[in-house]
């Protein structure tokens, strides 16, 4: 990272100071761990915005348990948009699972919108948001208690949802 890069993380991390709590990742495993603390925080929403989920554990039994007690018994509504369904139709099967037995709660939707940005996030109840400036690398940062910086991305997940596209339904994959 260059000095202005540096300078303007200082800047931010000092400006969410009075307003929430930045952390920055720079591995895969900051962002597993960021991605469960987001599901942690999660009360009412999740919508996630990713490439493909291959990269972050989704379909891992504990990433799949996570979300299952956010949905089950915080009734999280979790919302999945994907630019490339194939890793979550034929390798995460406990995601599927999910599917099967959560699905008024969890849905994953492959985006037929035009324009995708290509920026992964995750937005939980429009209060924190893991933001990755693309779909490879890991790094990235995560906001807690930051509704200005996060509703931003909920908006912009909303419109993409809005856009519809191909829902997964595991009795379509025959599971």
């Amino acid at each position: 990272m260059g000095n202005a890069d540096e300078s303007a993380d200082r800047n931010s991390n000092h400006d969410d100071a009075t307003e929430g709590i930045q952390r920055t990742l720079v591995s895969w495993n900051d962002v597993s761990l960021a991605l469960d603390d987001l599901i942690g925080r999660a009360t009412r929403t999740l919508d996630v915005f990713d490439h493909s989920l291959a990269l972050q554990d989704w379909g891992s039994r504990a990433r799949c348990e996570a979300l299952q007690r956010a949905a089950f018994d915080r009734h999280v509504h979790v919302r999945i948009l994907l630019v490339d369904l194939a890793y979550v139709t034929t390798q995460a099967p406990r995601l599927i699972n999910l599917l099967r037995t959560l699905g008024h709660r969890i849905e994953i939707v492959g985006s037929d919108a035009r324009g995708l940005p290509p920026s992964s996030f995750a937005v939980a109840d429009r209060q924190h948001f893991l933001f990755r400036p693309d779909s490879v690398h890991s790094r990235g940062r995560l906001n807690l208690q930051s509704p200005a910086k996060s509703i931003p991305y909920a908006n912009d997940f909303e419109v993409l949802w809005e856009q519809g596209g191909q829902r997964v339904f595991p009795e379509a994959l025959g599971l």
